[in-house]
């Protein structure tokens, strides 16, 4: 479903796994070796993302991670 609201397959991806892992925040650099994208690609749709604060973004140790934001109003719906 979120394949038809959703056009781009990395933002799509990211969202699935920030909110179906939420107990995993997710590394900047993991995430583009996972899904098999250009980090740019990832900086991209995080930064696109933001605005719509699907996700915290916290320092860890030198590492920016992006846990859900569990208080999201889709975090439920796609969690």
């Amino acid at each position: 479903m979120l394949d038809s609201l959703i056009t781009s397959k990395t933002r799509t991806k990211l969202l699935m796994k920030i909110f179906i892992n939420s107990n995993m925040p997710a590394c900047f650099r993991n995430l583009a070796s996972r899904f098999g994208d250009s980090t740019n690609d990832i900086r991209q749709e995080i930064n696109r993302l933001e605005d719509a604060h699907p996700f915290e973004s916290e320092l860890v140790q030198n590492k920016k991670v992006y846990p859900a934001n569990t208080m999201h109003p889709f975090y439920e719906y796609i969690h």
